[in-house]
This record gives C-alpha cells, sequence and structure tokens, in this order.
C-alpha cells in the first residue's frame, strides 16, 4: 500500500509569519520546455584579439561553464553597430568614434573550443556603414597626458576633430568618411558565409542574431552619421538585411528590435511626445509599429523576418520592494510599476495621470497581443530581454531580484536573457536553477505570490522535480505548505539555500555559498518499509530574504514526452491517508491531523 506523507522541513531558522502561504506545484499541469538560453550573460573578460587565453581569461571561462552558462551574447552593444568582419575592426562610439582592432572569428573560435554548451549571439549592421580604418583616431591618450585627463568622451573626434583646451568644448567635429566605409546589406550578412563555409564553424552555435543594436537612438549614440532616424527608415534597414540574412542561412535566428530602455520601448529619438512614429496620420508605440510593419513585410514577402522580439531595460530604483518587483513589469497585468513612463504611451496616446500610483507596464503581454494581432496566431516569435542591470551593493538583493527574473521567464517561456552588467549573487543564482533545475518547467501556485514565489522544473523522465521558493520578505522568516500534484516523492529530501551573501562567493560548482540540508522522509526505526510510503505534502520555512530549492526524486515517475505533455502511467494502486506525527527517530508523537499523515523532520530553533 502506497502511503501519503507530509513532511515537515526546519531549517533552522529563526523568525517567521503567522500565516503559512500555500504552494501548490502540479507535475501534469503548464509543462514547457525552459530555454537554456535565459541562463545567460553579455561577453567579458574574454578577449577578441589574442587567440590565446591568459590565465585570467580562462578563470573566466571555467567560473561561467560551472555557473550553468549557456548563452553568451558576445557582440559588445553599441560596438557592434559598426563592426566590420573584414577588416576586423569597429567602431566605439562611447570613445570619440575611435576605431580598434576586433576579430569575432576568435572569440567564436572561443566558444567552439573552450564552451561546451554555451550558445553565442553576434549582431548584423544595420546602419550602411561600418568601421574602414584605424588611421584617424582621435589621439587620446597624448591629450591625457598633456592635460590630465580626457575630453568629454561623448565628442566626435576621431576624423581630425578639435576640442578646447578644458575638453568641454567641442570645437570641430570629426570626418565620418575617414574612419567609416559603405556597408550594405551584402555585406553585413557576408560573415555568415564566411563563419559556415570558409572557417568552418559549428553554426548550430550561433543559432541568433541581433539585428544591430538600439537603433531607435542611433541620434545619440552614433550621431556622426547623421542617419535619418525615422521608424519607416530603420524598419527599412532592418527587412533588407533580415532577407539577405535568411537568404543566406535559412536556419538562422533574427532577434529584433533590440530597443534601448522603457522610455524608447514607444518612443524614437527625443526625449518628447512627438517622437512617436506614424501610419497615417495616427502615432503609435514604436514597439507596436515595429510589429505592424515586419508583420507586413513577412506576408508580403514570405520571408521570416522576426524570430524573437529582443528588447533592453534598466530599470533604476533604489529601494528594495521595487527591485524585487522589478521582474512583475514584464507580466503581471495588476502591477502598478512608478517607473512605467514610455509605457504610458503604449496605445499611441499617452497617459499621464495618477503618477504616484504608478502604471501597468507588463510589456511582455503587450507584445504577446501585438504580436498575435499582426503575425496571427501560432507566430512562433519567442521573448528575450538581453541587456539589463539588476545589480544592488546588497548582493542578496541582486540575487533575489535575478532569481525572480529567471522564474518569471521560465513561467512565461522567454527565450533569451543576457544582462549586461554581472554582480555578486547572480553566479550564485543562476549556478542554483541551471545546475540544479531541469528542463521542463511546471505550473506553481502560491497564495502570496508577491511574498513568496515558486518555481518548479521536472526532468523528462519525470523522477526529478525541484522547486525553487525566493522568499521576499526583508526581515521575516516565512511558513509555507508545499502541495504536491501527480508526483509522489520517495521520501529522500534535499535543500539548497542562499542566503545572507557577502560579496562574490561562487567559485565553482564545488565551491560555493549553497547550504545544503539532505534529510530521509521516510520512517525510520523498523516502524515499516521505506519503500511503503510516497509523499506529496511538505511543511518548510524559509528564511527572510533568501532563495530556497528542493530536490525531489520518485520512484514513480510519469514521463514528460516530446510535446511538452505528461504522459500518465496507469496504475490501479489504492490511497490511504492516516492520521499521525512521527519525530526524527521515528516515534510516535500524539498530535493528529485530518487527512494527512505527517513526518517532522528536524526542530525549530
Amino acid at each position: 500500500m502506497n502511503r501519503i506523507l507530509t513532511v515537515a522541513i526546519v531549517a533552522g531558522f529563526t523568525t517567521m509569519s503567522t500565516a503559512a502561504i500555500d504552494i501548490t506545484v502540479d507535475a501534469q499541469k503548464g509543462i514547457k520546455k525552459i530555454s537554456p538560453y535565459i541562463y545567460g550573460r553579455n561577453i567579458d573578460k574574454i578577449s577578441d584579439t589574442k587567440a590565446e587565453s591568459d590565465s585570467t581569461e580562462e578563470a573566466f571561462i571555467a567560473q561561467m561553464l560551472d555557473a550553468g552558462i549557456h548563452m553568451m551574447r558576445a557582440n559588445n552593444g553599441n560596438n557592434s553597430t559598426r563592426y566590420n568582419w573584414s577588416h576586423k575592426m569597429t567602431v566605439h562610439p562611447d570613445w570619440f568614434n575611435n576605431v580598434y582592432d576586433h576579430d569575432w572569428d576568435i572569440t567564436a573560435k572561443k566558444v567552439l573550443d573552450k564552451m561546451p554548451g554555451v550558445d553565442a549571439m553576434y549582431a548584423f549592421q544595420l546602419t550602411g556603414y561600418a568601421a574602414s580604418s584605424t588611421a584617424h583616431n582621435f589621439p587620446d591618450w597624448d591629450w591625457k597626458q598633456e592635460h590630465g585627463s580626457y575630453p568629454s568622451r561623448t565628442f566626435d573626434l576621431a576624423g581630425g576633430g578639435e576640442v578646447s583646451e578644458d575638453g568641454q568644448t567641442l570645437i570641430k567635429a570629426g570626418d565620418a568618411s575617414l574612419y567609416n566605409m559603405e556597408w550594405p546589406a551584402d555585406s553585413t550578412v557576408g560573415i555568415i558565409p564566411h563563419w559556415k563555409d570558409e572557417l568552418k564553424y559549428d553554426m548550430s552555435r550561433f543559432k541568433y542574431w541581433s539585428m544591430d543594436n538600439e537603433i531607435e537612438i542611433w541620434r545619440g549614440t552614433h550621431n556622426d552619421l547623421d542617419l535619418p532616424v525615422t521608424g519607416d527608415f530603420l524598419v527599412e534597414r532592418y527587412i533588407d538585411v533580415a532577407k539577405k540574412a535568411r537568404a543566406a542561412w535559412g536556419d538562422i535566428k533574427l532577434t529584433g528590435p533590440v530597443v534601448a530602455n522603457e522610455w524608447q520601448w514607444c518612443h524614437i529619438n527625443a526625449y518628447n511626445d512627438e517622437s512617436r512614429p506614424k501610419i497615417d496620420g495616427q502615432e503609435y508605440c514604436w514597439l507596436e509599429f515595429f510589429t505592424k510593419k515586419i508583420a507586413e513585410a513577412q506576408k508580403a514577402s514570405g520571408t521570416r523576418l522576426l524570430d524573437v522580439f529582443d528588447i533592453h531595460w534598466y530599470p533604476s530604483e533604489k529601494d528594495y520592494e521595487s527591485r524585487v518587483n522589478w521582474h512583475r513589469v514584464l507580466f503581471d497585468t495588476t502591477y502598478y510599476y512608478k517607473g512605467g513612463n514610455g509605457v504610458r504611451c503604449a496605445t499611441g496616446k499617452c497617459d499621464w495621470s495618477d503618477k504616484e500610483k504608478g502604471y501597468r507596464s507588463y510589456i511582455f503581454v503587450r507584445i504577446n497581443q501585438w504580436l498575435e494581432k499582426y503575425f496571427g496566431k501560432d507566430h512562433g516569435i519567442k521573448l528575450g530581454i538581453t541587456e539589463t542591470d539588476l545589480n544592488d551593493s546588497d548582493p542578496m538583493v541582486t540575487a533575489l531580484t535575478y532569481a525572480s527574473f529567471l522564474g518569471t521567464m521560465q513561467d512565461n517561456g522567454v527565450e533569451i536573457f543576457t544582462p549586461w552588467t554581472w554582480g555578486d549573487g547572480m553566479y550564485e543564482t543562476v549556478h542554483l536553477f541551471s545546475r540544479y533545475g531541469h528542463p521542463n518547467r511546471v505550473q506553481s501556485t502560491s497564495s502570496n505570490d508577491s511574498l513568496v514565489s515558486a518555481y518548479s522544473s521536472i526532468s523528462n523522465k519525470g523522477d526529478s522535480l525541484t522547486v525553487i521558493f525566493v522568499n521576499r520578505a526583508e526581515k521575516d522568516a516565512q511558513d509555507v505548505d508545499l502541495d504536491l500534484a501527480n508526483f509522489a516523492s520517495d521520501g529522500t529530501v534535499k535543500t539548497l539555500t542562499l542566503q545572507n551573501l557577502q560579496g562574490e562567493t561562487f567559485i565553482s560548482h564545488t565551491s560555493n555559498a549553497l547550504k545544503e540540508n539532505v534529510v530521509d522522509a521516510n520512517l525510520q526505526g523498523g516502524t515499516t518499509s521505506a519503500t511503503g510510503y510516497s509523499i506529496n505534502s511538505f511543511k518548510m520555512t524559509l528564511p527572510a530574504k533568501s532563495i530556497t530549492a528542493i530536490l525531489l526524486t520518485t520512484d514513480t515517475p510519469k514521463v514528460v514526452d516530446s510535446t511538452d505533455a505528461i504522459r500518465p502511467r496507469p496504475t490501479s494502486r489504492a490511497i490511504t491517508r492516516y492520521d499521525r506525527y512521527i519525530d526524527t527517530k521515528g516515534r510516535s508523537v500524539a498530535k493528529p491531523r485530518p487527512g494527512y499523515y505527517v513526518l517532522r523532520i528536524g526542530a525549530k530553533k
């Protein structure tokens, strides 16, 4: 007979709230594949000028691999816009437009040779121009030696520019034609046959290609080109390159529009209400305008033009409550975000009312609605964020925020997540999710999700389940009651907890800040055989500001098939429930609770 137990796991924490939070995990509901590319980051500490790796680079690669990183955005953001793969150089728009040597062939080769399990994302150039020469750089180092500091880095000084002696006034801008060359769509997509046919790279590791970077703010970041940055111009450049890229390689995955930040979700160029694109006199949010135009071009041409809808977001709130709720801006239609400004214009008209309360952003829900409206159902376009900054001075706050993003992205099928900055606490968090989670997300519900969330995943065989709890309570521990549906634990319970992180604590898969607790939930002392029980209900106490994973296995798995659905195994086994408490030594404790067989593990401190 298979008996159901409720297990109470107390990890030795202090104060807790009086009301327990109910968590339900159903291993047969909400099953969807988790994209490994949400475990990503932007490139760092990997040289694209030296083929050989030094000790610092090797250590970085080892740490990244041990943490479970699976995606590297390797195009360097703004520096990708004028990358010349043929000349191996690019313009640095944030550094006087000086041109320096860069070779993506080198970093791609390092990914192939040194980073198993990691794919990389590079970028196409859409401006129509690329770097042509390093001979016209502004002599920045000589200037600093003579004047004691650099001029304002926003000045266009490459190409013979002149600046005042105090470095604060631009006297003459440089001539952009001296360090740029024309770079049409055929030129930019030429890197595909270069890698695929000439260098024989394994292109399955480089499926995703970013359609440039933050194109709607080129007048600020690449103003030396004097481009007509309008919605129509940007879409025209996008379509031209996208068609050529698809023709060069049919299996490519194109990501766009790679929009810069919250205001730019709905605006182009200027920070005013006149910067929204128009169609027949009607104003549109930039993201909706882009979606509508690309969908029209795709239907007209029969060529798939977009695979991942990619945005950037740099929230700036400093308070704890805002930070640990940032993830709700993406999908939560009930959350009022006080930092929402650009999204107030999502309908084409702006709603500036009730600024104190905030605005319901749910930006990814809106994007999904636009995609379905213009592309139709079953369009297959995924979502991604390839730049953000989640760092806080407290590594535990960073970890909580990052964990909430990862869990939300698992729950909603996001394809790519690569934060631009990387802070203390992030390696610990991605390591817990990536190395201890499983490929398939299953449904979790919380009676107080804003305070404690649960993010669950199951193995392909259905024999292992991981539930990761994020307790955002700043000061109090929280009691949770976990009920499992369609999964019966065999009694082996392991928990892993991140708490009170200080500095960078992640060194490797075996040396990190995870606190492990292993308990045997089966009865001990010969009361009955261990194999006679399955467990589907647990009590836990989560410490304040913590991330805790509970790792469960089962002897009666229900296999997850390739169609993302559970295929249940038939069984005629009866299930009986009893009332009883058992202490850690297997002794009976007289405290009945109707409907449950309760095993208590450990003792509160």
